[in-house]
């Protein structure tokens, strides 16, 4: 009888200290884990630049030709009937506004706030040639 009482209390004690082990290296490798992503999440925000705003400066933009619809609303190069930005259709004695490079035209309020914000085409992404861009930014 005592030798089976010593088994089991013998393979508890074991049980026991297994368990013990397991949910103490379990909890380690977690907290590696965690201290880890934490280290990589400072690094990736370390490594980011100053965020300056990459859109264009008003005198570019109102470098960018602009036009006023007739009642036909037929706009040069290669647009369709909506803006693209805003999604609404085009009206005859709306002002629009075309970006050189690529002949995409939009309502002038839509593209003008865009390009404030951003210094490419929002159809084709196509960037502005050198000589039409001047770079905002916000650092002194």
């Amino acid at each position: 009888m005592r030798i089976l009482s010593l088994s089991i209390v013998g393979a508890s004690l074991i049980c026991a200290i297994g368990v013990i082990c397991f949910v103490y290296f379990k909890h380690r490798s977690i907290a590696s884990r965690i201290a880890a992503g934490q280290r990589s999440a400072t690094a990736a925000i370390s490594l980011q630049p100053d965020m300056a705003t990459t859109g264009l400066d008003e005198s570019t933009i109102e470098s960018y030709q602009k036009l006023v619809l007739g009642e036909s609303r037929r706009l040069p190069g290669p647009n369709g009937e909506c803006c693209s930005i805003c999604l609404s259709d085009y009206n005859s004695k709306e002002t629009v506004r075309c970006i050189p490079e690529c002949r995409h035209c939009f309502h002038a309020e839509c593209i003008d706030k865009w390009l404030h914000m951003n210094s490419s085409c929002p159809l084709c992404r196509n960037s502005p040639s050198p000589s039409h861009v001047h770079v905002m930014s916000t650092n002194p």
